[in-house]
């Protein structure tokens, strides 16, 4: 009983993990995530900044 128990309790986490990772993919398939890069600067470019110059 305890082997069932816990297999069937595998198999929901792993359909959770399928169902909720689906959410933000099919909002950006809706272009929901999207955004062109001259409506707004990305507020972490900074930290990406190596070499103190703006390569966009």
């Amino acid at each position: 009983m305890v082997i069932l128990a816990g297999i069937m309790s595998l198999i929901f986490l792993c359909g959770m993990i399928i169902i909720l990772s689906s959410f933000p993919i099919s909002l950006h398939e809706k272009g929901g995530f999207i955004r062109k890069k001259s409506e707004q600067k990305d507020p972490f470019s900074y930290l990406f900044d190596v070499y103190g110059k703006s390569h966009y």
